[in-house]
């Protein structure tokens, strides 16, 4: 004997509703991974290896550096740099140079050079065109005992 088995109308929805739930699944999935794709490179750094191998380079110059002691001011407009080597004694006639660094945003950096006002003192009128954040890079360089020398710092600027 042979038994027939009813199927119930609502079956045929079962194979419906999971294909739907799992076509809305890879739907969104594919809208996720188009956005992700097409607006973030991922690209943080450009020429991070090369970055990477520098460091510790720049870590050998930091420790290299003359025992200086430097005080660095900054009253609208005027970035004051005092420098005095490890005996108490003013730097003169150094070339003092510095990069003005707008990290928050590209293409507002720019160069300044500081003029001697004597004693060790050197000085420079800025004026950054954004208020906020600024990253100064300052460098000096002279001659000691017929030693060229060089110093580098950074100063954290905030505009007000």
């Amino acid at each position: 004997m042979m038994t027939t088995v009813k199927r119930d109308s609502k079956d045929k929805y079962v194979l419906f509703a999971f294909l739907a739930f799992f076509g809305v699944v890879f739907l969104v999935n594919g809208f996720f991974i188009y956005t992700a794709i097409s607006t973030q490179t991922g690209l943080v750094t450009e020429q991070a290896y090369e970055k990477g191998l520098g460091y510790n380079l720049m870590l050998d110059e930091a420790k290299s550096q003359p025992n200086l002691k430097d005080d660095i001011s900054y009253k609208s407009p005027v970035l004051s740099w005092k420098l005095k080597d490890e005996s108490g004694q003013p730097v003169l006639d150094a070339k003092v140079i510095g990069r003005v660094i707008r990290p928050v945003q590209d293409g507002h950096d720019f160069d300044i050079s500081l003029v001697s006002k004597g004693d060790g003192v050197y000085e420079a009128s800025i004026k950054p065109p954004f208020k906020g954040q600024w990253i100064i890079k300052l460098e000096s360089q002279w001659t000691q005992n017929n030693q060229d020398k060089t110093y580098k710092t950074t100063y954290h600027l905030m505009e007000k």
